[in-house]
């Protein structure tokens, strides 16, 4: 079954721990997130 934002992507470019816990929620609805990090050393 579909979730309530099934189709929706979001673009998710934060590094502190609520932005990706956002991103998380709304993955668990439905929603696609393309996930942005910095150069060669990614998220800390």
């Amino acid at each position: 079954m579909p979730g309530p934002l099934d189709g929706i992507k979001i673009v998710e470019l934060s590094v502190a721990i609520t932005g990706p816990l956002a991103a998380g929620i709304l993955v668990d609805q439905g929603a696609e997130c393309i996930k942005i990090e910095r150069g060669p050393g990614g998220d800390i």
